[in-house]
């Protein structure tokens, strides 16, 4: 009955879109979604005095005041649709399309996109599995799979805020934990717990086959209470690091198929999850990720390297309460500049602690209390504040509580 509920509403709403209803009638539909609005109050504090010398990489320290915010945020807040057809001789086709859902000001996730989030279409089969369209990474899917109560995707408790970017910057170009359009991901046969995964994203530009392209890929093993996946990014000409350091040592990102400066920024991880009993899990995560640019002139960036890590664990009390807490950081690493010129990364080190407890009134619907501190060097800004940056330096204190509702 509640399939056939769920089908009717899925109908509703593909009508309601102007989506082809025929089509959806042709095959197994499914609406799901997952809403978990929290009111959150953040602090900034502690921010690098103005004057003080940082490093290379970093912008000047600016001595910003202490700040707080109280404020309703949403995170990844999404409504979908999904769906399968059986094709015959063990193939079948499925789909999904997913949108971000801003319960607490009704946006889109604050962009005009229509289904922003994880939407393709593709055939599975004896094969494997290949999809297209707009899809998380396999090296996002495959490393720091405890996800924080289930509410920590785009949420200020996500890992990935001190996992996967550098400390300096903040242009998007130089994470290893986003979703890429145009992509291509193939997933083999699961053989005795391994798997393989490979994706390719084009980058789209004309005159060129890979500039601003994307390559992901890895293995993974799960079987019995243990995970195991080893996962590689690789991302050309995206300038990850010209596009955060300052304009003095920037070398110019809009000439890498004319000749001009290019870039490839690569990341690897290893993950590993151990299920204890049936109520305690933990998580560990190590990756190393590099920044390399050639064709720049003297004094201009070359290279930036450094290590990050993060532990993780869950336990439930009983059938109602869940404690989860995480802690990672992220070394300084070491940098290069074109010729002989000094190049500092002191002060880039970032430590990110989390502290949340779930209480479920059934397999739907939870209340949370989330703590979240992220400690900066002193020429660093590591950033899991949703309502702008922290100045350099400045470390991130924040509680939050509310209800997450999964359909």
């Amino acid at each position: 009955m509640l399939d056939n509920k769920k089908n009717l509403i899925a109908v509703a709403i593909a009508g309601a879109f102007a989506l082809p209803i025929a089509a959806q009638a042709q095959s197994t539909v499914e609406v799901y979604g997952k809403l978990y609005p929290e009111i959150v109050n953040g602090q900034l504090s502690g921010a690098t005095a103005k004057g003080t010398v940082v490093n290379t990489l970093s912008a000047a320290a600016t001595g910003a005041a202490d700040s707080k915010l109280l404020s309703m945020d949403s995170p990844n807040s999404r409504l979908g649709f999904r769906g399968t057809e059986d094709l015959g001789g063990g193939m079948k086709a499925f789909y999904q399309l997913e949108m971000g859902l801003g319960v607490d000001t009704g946006a889109n996730s604050s962009t005009s996109l229509l289904f922003s989030r994880d939407s393709f279409v593709g055939v599975s089969g004896g094969f494997g599995s290949v999809k297209l369209g707009t899809m998380d990474t396999v090296y996002k899917t495959l490393g720091d799979t405890m996800s924080f109560l289930g509410i920590s995707s785009g949420n200020f408790i996500s890992a990935s805020n001190i996992l996967s970017k550098p400390g300096f910057g903040t242009s998007s170009a130089s994470s290893f934990h986003l979703r890429r359009g145009n992509s291509i991901i193939y997933e083999s046969p699961e053989v005795a717990g391994f798997q393989g995964l490979f994706d390719y994203s084009l980058g789209e530009v004309t005159g060129s086959s890979s500039s601003t392209s994307v390559i992901s890929g890895g293995v993974k093993y799960n079987a019995g209470p243990l995970y195991l996946a080893v996962a590689y990014e690789n991302h050309k000409d995206l300038f990850g690091a010209s596009k955060n350091v300052p304009t003095a040592i920037a070398n110019n990102t809009a000439t890498a198929i004319t000749g001009g400066p290019t870039s490839t920024d690569t990341a690897v991880r290893f993950t590993a999850q151990y299920k204890v009993t049936e109520a305690t899990r933990v998580e560990g995560n190590y990756a190393t990720i590099q920044y390399d640019e050639t064709g720049g002139t003297a004094g201009k960036f070359a290279n930036y390297k450094h290590n990050v890590w993060s532990i993780a664990g869950e336990h439930k009390l009983n059938n109602a309460v869940t404690l989860v807490g995480s802690y990672g950081a992220a070394a300084a690493g070491t940098c290069t500049l074109v010729g002989t010129a000094a190049c500092s990364t002191a002060g880039l080190d970032g430590k990110m602690l989390n502290l949340g407890v779930g209480y479920n009134f059934s397999k739907r619907t939870m209340l949370f209390a989330l703590y979240s501190n992220m400690n900066n060097g002193a020429s660093a800004v590591y950033n899991n504040f949703g309502s702008g940056s922290p100045a350099t330096g400045q470390d991130i204190s924040i509680f939050a509580a509310g209800i997450s509702h999964n359909f």
